[in-house]
């Protein structure tokens, strides 16, 4: 009984042996054409964008070649099963209500990837740009078909769905043409406002990150309880705005100690009234 059993399985290894040998060995060869075929296209479309008009669009060249990838490498996984005998006709044939019930199932990914066309075709912002969506700000990092990256400056990398992002408002900052900073600076009740006013001016002027156009101004905006504040209104280049916000104020405070003003700090005057004793009864 064991012998006919074993002749059996012999007589099958026989038969069918070489043809799944033989199918596992093309499917294998498939997968790994398909994974070269995949790279070759990728370089191809890499190249064909480097020469034309859409060359810095990193983020359009990231979406296309991990699209293009996917698809070949689908459809090599199809043609491989297809070698193994795995019929792929029901999963074809299954494809239109299989597509409704993922649709349903998957219809907050599919807006991610609508949006992500969206912003692709219309472009608000670019990989390195700083953007503001929703009232968080960052360095773009990346565009993928469900969700864009942005590197916070505060150090965390946060993913938005591109659904948010689409349907935000989105300030992009390094589009500016200019970037206005305010600064606020006050002297002493008892200066003279005129020649504190001459100080600033003149360290405006000598600042090469402030523009001349559009001009900077100052104005006096507050009699405070301890200062004569000024506003200074100053117009720079994206890429030094923060590099100003960093030093100006130092300059400022050194320019008017230099011209023998004092920053004032909050004072309080406290008047003490001196009660007699009432006249006896």
């Amino acid at each position: 009984m064991e012998t006919e059993s074993a002749n059996v399985f012999l007589s099958w290894i026989r038969e069918i042996g070489p043809g799944a040998v033989a199918g596992i060995v093309y499917a294998l060869v498939i997968l790994a054409a398909g994974a070269v075929v995949s790279r070759m296209l990728v370089s191809l479309v890499r190249r064909i964008f480097a020469r034309g008009k859409l060359k810095d669009e990193k983020m359009l060249i990231g979406l296309v070649t991990r699209t293009l990838r996917g698809v070949v490498l689908i459809l090599a996984g199809m043609v491989a099963l297809d070698q193994l005998g795995v019929s792929i006709a029901p999963f074809v044939a299954g494809l239109g209500v299989g597509g409704l019930v993922l649709g349903f199932a998957f219809k907050d990914s599919l807006s991610n990837l609508a949006a992500g066309v969206l912003i692709l075709i219309y472009r608000p912002f670019r990989i390195g740009d700083v953007i503001d969506v929703s009232g968080t700000m960052g360095s773009v990092l990346d565009l993928s078909i469900v969700n864009t990256t942005l590197k916070d400056f505060a150090g965390p990398v946060i993913y938005f769905p591109n659904s948010q992002v689409w349907g935000a408002k989105i300030t992009n900052f390094s589009r500016a043409e200019f970037r206005r900073s305010i600064f606020t600076i006050g002297i002493n009740y008892g200066d003279d406002q005129n020649g504190a006013w001459d100080v600033l001016q003149k360290l405006i002027n000598a600042e090469e990150r402030i523009l001349k156009d559009p001009a900077p101004f100052i104005r006096l905006s507050e009699l405070a309880d301890s200062s004569v504040n000024f506003q200074m209104f100053v117009y720079t280049k994206p890429a030094d705005f923060g590099p100003l916000l960093n030093d100006f104020y130092a300059r400022a405070k050194t320019a008017l100690e230099e011209a023998g003003y004092r920053i004032p700090y909050p004072q309080r005057d406290i008047h003490v009234i001196e009660r007699k004793n009432p006249p006896a009864a």
